[in-house]
């Protein structure tokens, strides 16, 4: 559940001087780094390598499904790098898209044959499950004391004062633009939900798709709404309260976010096809300019830097906050911690494992190369890697992000059951396609967060 923005309040007091100075660091080597099912290391004698038998073979599964640009593409130069420092270690990487991972891990922890190091995400939904089936392997924080995560960010990692995982990201959502088909169509950046609406008619009026979003994936969805109910009600608590039973979803508040947010699928503020839009989809729309913005996380500042989008893109794409309302403002943010690593408990070289996530958590290595390629926002603090050239998007991201004044911190839908988040992912499609009203959302809503209650 949200416990307030306590834990982002300490990350914003750095990203607020972060947002004023820069430093003389050099840029990472961002060069290509590899294939993306499996990486293979030099073992050759000649470098020190060991034999074929000598050899140890780590299993990584992971949610970085592209291994040449942003995120994964960092991921997968440490990876490199350190089986370079460590030639008895072969690391071999199973990426998949989120949701499909989600599915597999599933499978392998069914099937008792769990990856030796796996991202995770530090969420009840998707931890609690693994730590009660006693799959995952208890870490020392004594071993990462040194490694500067942001305070508060190992909570969600957590349970019952022992810790599984290490968290590798700071996310938050808002909204991408591109500035070019903005200026070009004399369309101004909305500030407001009315302005959103406006400005999203006038580009489809325009024959441009104003908005992209994964539909199909749903997850984005309940995300998107929780910035709807708070702009509703000016609080994020709302949704909590409603979880524990303290408050009810089938409140005209919910009602109201819950029009707000069909009335733009009416509209067609949202792209063609959107409920059948997978991630890939949605952001390769938005990145080859047929849609002028992008709901989504800021993990993904590295559109600025991917050359499989033009420079025209690159140059011009934008982030804005969320629209405000008279109760919710811009500086009221969707924010926490994602992605991470756990290592499985059966796995046969625990040593090797936690030694792999001790390097890869070396600020010189992920906080720095994170930071420096422009692909987001690590959970580890980073002024020590300003370069003073950072991205246009890197810049707005980090002013949305250092502005702050509260935080939704665990989306709703990852606080409870996996059952919770399909039904709810689910309602939320249904909205948006029109299948039910906003009354019945608000009902269904309401039964679906009783059940996991039970």
């Amino acid at each position: 559940m949200k416990k307030g923005p306590v834990a982002f309040m300490a990350c914003i007091c750095l990203l607020l001087v972060l947002a004023g100075c820069g430093s003389n660091s050099q840029s990472a080597d961002n060069g290509n780094t590899g294939a993306t099912e499996t990486a293979q290391p030099d073992n050759s004698a000649a470098n020190g390598g060991a034999t074929e038998a000598d050899t140890i073979t780590l299993k990584l599964f992971t949610a970085l499904a592209d291994r040449s640009n942003g995120a994964g593409k960092v991921e997968q130069q440490i990876i490199d790098n350190f089986m370079k420092e460590h030639p008895n270690v072969k690391i071999e990487v199973e990426a998949l898209q989120d949701e499909p991972y989600k599915n597999k891990i599933k499978v392998y922890a069914a099937s008792d044959s769990m990856p030796d190091i796996m991202q995770v995400w530090g969420q009840p939904v998707f931890m609690n499950p693994l730590i009660d089936a006693d799959l995952l392997l208890e870490l020392d924080p004594n071993d990462f004391g040194d490694k500067k995560f942001v305070p508060g960010a190992m909570d969600g990692f957590s349970k019952n004062g022992k810790l599984y995982g290490l968290p590798r990201n700071t996310d938050f959502f808002v909204l991408f633009y591109n500035k070019k088909i903005f200026a070009d169509n004399g369309v101004k950046t909305p500030a407001t939900l009315e302005e959103l609406k406006e400005v999203s008619q006038q580009l489809r009026a325009k024959g441009i798709n104003p908005i992209a979003v994964n539909g199909m994936d749903g997850w984005p969805l309940p995300i998107w709404f929780e910035y709807a109910l708070q702009r509703e009600t000016g609080d994020f608590d709302f949704m909590d309260r409603a979880m524990s039973g303290e408050a009810s979803f089938n409140d005209p508040a919910v009602v109201n976010a819950a029009k707000y947010m069909q009335e733009l699928a009416q509209e067609k503020a949202l792209a063609d096809g959107f409920l059948t839009a997978d991630y890939g989809a949605a952001r390769n729309l938005f990145g080859q300019e047929k849609a002028a913005m992008y709901l989504m996380g800021a993990w993904e500042a590295g559109l600025a830097t991917d050359e499989n989008f033009s420079e025209s893109f690159r140059q011009n794409v934008g982030a804005l906050p969320y629209p405000a309302s008279d109760k919710g403002k811009l500086t009221d943010v969707a924010a926490w911690f994602g992605g991470g690593y756990a290592v499985s408990k059966t796995t046969k070289h625990p040593e090797e494992a936690v030694a792999f996530l001790k390097y890869f958590f070396d600020p010189q290595n992920w906080a720095k190369l994170m930071w420096q390629s422009g692909a987001g926002f690590p959970a580890q603090q980073f002024d020590e890697f300003l370069t003073g050239e950072e991205t246009n998007l890197q810049k707005d991201l980090i002013g949305i992000f250092g502005s702050m004044t509260s935080s939704s911190n665990t989306p709703v839908l990852d606080t409870s059951t996996d059952k919770f988040k399909q039904d709810i992912m689910s309602l939320h499609q249904k909205l948006l396609s029109g299948n039910i009203s906003p009354e019945e959302f608000a009902k269904q809503l309401d039964h679906a967060a009783a059940e996991a209650r039970k």
